[in-house]
């Protein structure tokens, strides 16, 4: 017994002459921006490509296998210039065919104005009935119409035989051919596209929500893959049917000046200004949203403390979203840290971003 009393009175004697440890209450730091003025216009970056500002998807207006194609993918051409002709032989026996039919049917014509003044003369005499002069006018008008039915027969086929060969519409360079020698030529199905020499214009294809707030004449600016100067360019054309599969709309921008080095199809990025129509809500950092359950909200800095802010996200830019809330200019908005730090709780140093949060 008096064993243990000793040992329990050393160790009470060692406790006694430790150094007492408290945790450390003092507030973390925390990173934050400051909510800065209104602004008035939304950059936007979108995907866009160089077209040629004269493109022709030429096809056949008869059909027939292709006989011989005079041109390669990547010729210059010329207007007027013959680029494929399909096989003539069958237009060539219709011709024939029909040049035939119409010398029967002019010696067919020619018997009835015989036999019809046969008939006037008789008629002049009283030696024929009324009935009979009737009959011969009618034969005269029935073998002219057939004249005049194998006459445009005739000029069909030849118009026919002329269509069979395909002529550049304008001058330019052949862009692609996607038919062969001795296949079958559809009328109506494109069998060789044409790129003009008027140079390019900018395509791209844009959701309703953009494609509303634009407008023709707009300035915008392009920049081709590859090549760091951007091109000054302005809104030609802003298609009003969207497309069947991405709901989207195609929109056209004329190039002030063409590039240097410039394809067809070259892809690239248009750089747009647009209205802000709405402008309520910041747009802040998507780091600076934070979720508490199905709300979300902000945190701002007052006096040390932090806030919570409910807000809700409206829209979004970049790499920032658009947010609505009780939020003003001026407002010190924490962007780093803010989930460990509940409603009200105070905040160490704060360390403000030259980034700024705008309207």
């Amino acid at each position: 017994m008096l064993l243990s009393s000793l040992a329990l009175s050393l160790i009470l004697a060692g406790c006694s002459n430790d150094d007492p440890h408290y945790a450390d209450k003092t507030p973390r730091p925390i990173r934050a921006i400051t909510l800065a003025a209104s602004q008035q216009q939304e950059a936007l970056t979108l995907p866009a490509m160089l077209v040629p500002v004269d493109t022709a998807e030429l096809a056949f207006r008869v059909a027939g296998p292709v006989a011989a194609i005079g041109v390669r993918e990547g010729d210059s051409v010329t207007q007027g210039q013959p680029l494929m002709r399909l096989d003539p032989h069958d237009f060539d026996v219709q011709i024939t065919e029909y040049q035939a039919r119409l010398k029967e049917a002019k010696a067919q014509a020619r018997q009835a104005r015989q036999e019809r003044k046969r008939v006037l003369t008789a008629n002049a005499e009283d030696a024929i009935a009324r009935v009979e002069l009737d009959r011969a006018n009618t034969a005269v008008e029935r073998t002219d119409a057939s004249v005049t039915v194998v006459e445009q027969r005739l000029q069909m086929m030849r118009d026919a035989k002329r269509y069979s060969v395909l002529n550049a519409p304008f001058d330019g360079i052949v862009a692609s051919i996607t038919i062969e020698p001795h296949e079958q030529a559809i009328p109506a199905s494109p069998v060789l596209t044409l790129h003009g020499l008027s140079g390019y214009e900018v395509q791209m294809d844009v959701p309703e929500q953009i494609a509303q707030r634009l407008a023709p004449g707009q300035e915008v600016r392009f920049t081709a893959t590859g090549q760091g100067e951007s091109l000054s360019a302005s809104i030609h054309e802003i298609r009003r049917s969207a497309n069947l599969l991405s709901r989207s709309f195609r929109v056209t921008a004329r190039l002030a000046a063409q590039p240097q080095h410039g394809w067809p199809e070259q892809t690239g990025l248009l750089q747009l200004s647009l209205p802000i129509t709405n402008h309520s809500g910041y747009l802040v950092p998507s780091s600076a949203v934070q979720s508490d359950g199905p709300s979300r909200y902000v945190a701002v800095i007052q006096q040390q403390i932090l806030k919570r802010i409910p807000v809700t996200v409206t829209g979004l830019d970049g790499e920032q979203v658009r947010v609505q809330g009780a939020l003003s200019q001026g407002d010190q908005l924490v962007i780093a840290g803010a989930a460990y730090f509940g409603d009200g709780a105070p905040v160490g140093q704060v360390l403000l971003d030259d980034q700024q949060a705008q309207l």
